[in-house]
């Protein structure tokens, strides 16, 4: 086990969990020489806001980069998601994150499966891998302990439907280069702006149950045509998340 018991209990109460240097410093510094040269060359995804740009970043990681494949499937963080999930999990997506220096903007408080096209999600959770540190005043996340919980039987977990999920306590977690949080797909996350004049830079993984399925869900991508979205768009309702595409974590299962 990566993990103790009560750092599991804790994540299924919480919904998330931050777990400090995942990544050896030589591992962190081989994997951050190569975002960095992605972020360079690669043609970058944004995120805009009404007062400037929350981030950018490179889609389907795993699949640019064989570098970053290694991280989205590096067995110390597989083996953590799969502890804290309680079961086998297949790799959905990761994302090259970009929160430039001096200028970014806030990333919104938002609920992850609402934007997620997997069927029920039970399990699904997300590795934010910090490849740089990450103070507060850099663009650090923060989490609202026990929002993945709240839940109606038959309505979507979004923020208009709960609006009392803002008023509960948050807990913000700055992280040194190769620390890396772990947070449920409901659990209600921000991040600040960045304010100082070094770039935030991280990998973010999506991971889900073996056996999820695909659910349509017409903003899923808001349009934008990279890869993941193209494939998704040849998949039907209720089809099975499995094969090269979503490799299971665990090579050996």
């Amino acid at each position: 086990m990566y993990l103790k018991a009560s750092d599991i209990t804790r994540y299924r109460r919480e919904g998330f969990l931050k777990v400090p240097q995942v990544l050896a410093p030589a591992e962190t510094a081989g994997f951050l020489e190569e975002a960095a040269a992605m972020l360079s060359r690669n043609k970058t995804l944004h995120w805009p806001s009404g007062e400037g740009l929350v981030m950018d970043w490179v889609p389907d990681a795993e699949r640019e980069s064989a570098i970053m494949r290694r991280l989205a499937l590096h067995p110390v963080i597989t083996g953590i998601a799969e502890e804290l999930a309680g079961r086998s999990l297949r790799l959905f997506k990761s994302e090259l994150l970009r929160k430039e220096s001096t200028g970014s903007t806030a990333t919104p408080p938002h609920i992850d499966e609402f934007a997620l096209p997997i069927s029920g999600a039970p399990v699904t959770l997300t590795a934010w891998v910090a490849l740089v540190d990450i103070p507060e005043e850099r663009g650090c996340m923060s989490f609202w302990p026990g929002s993945h919980r709240v839940k109606g039987a038959d309505e979507e977990q979004d923020l208009a439907s709960h609006p009392e999920l803002m008023f509960l306590p948050r807990v913000t977690l700055p992280l040194r280069a190769g620390d890396c949080t772990f947070h449920h797909a409901r659990t209600v996350h921000s991040a600040y702006a960045n304010e100082t004049h070094t770039t935030r830079i991280s990998l973010a993984t999506v991971y889900m149950e073996a056996g999820a399925r695909f659910e349509p869900r017409t903003f899923y991508g808001n349009g934008l045509n990279d890869d993941l979205s193209r494939h998704l768009a040849t998949m039907q309702a209720g089809q099975e998340l499995s094969g090269d595409r979503f490799p299971k974590i665990r090579w050996k299962d």
